[in-house]
């Protein structure tokens, strides 16, 4: 398994054919952790989805107003460039 190397406080780890995971040291000292440590994997849903339609995957994760808003913005971004360009014979 492999999380996301965005976000601070996640490891690169690897899964051998045998099962076992293997942290690189460099990832250890990047968080700071010490031999004899104990840490707790855990599964992340959007890891854990493969195949399929992509349609409600990130459903929630962006507030409404938000994406009213941007949709708002383009509307009024593509009416500007209409204007800029003037009629366009069909």
């Amino acid at each position: 398994m492999s999380t996301t190397p965005e976000t601070a406080d996640s490891f690169e780890v690897v899964v051998s054919s045998d099962g076992s995971l293997t942290v690189p040291a460099a990832e250890l000292a990047r968080h700071g952790v010490r031999p004899g440590a104990h840490l707790q994997l855990v599964k992340s849903e959007v890891v854990g989805r493969r195949g399929g339609r992509s349609a409600g995957k990130l459903a929630g994760l962006v507030p409404d107003g938000v994406i009213e808003a941007w949709s708002q913005a383009l509307d009024e971004d593509r009416a500007e460039r209409r204007s800029a360009l003037g009629a366009v014979a069909e």
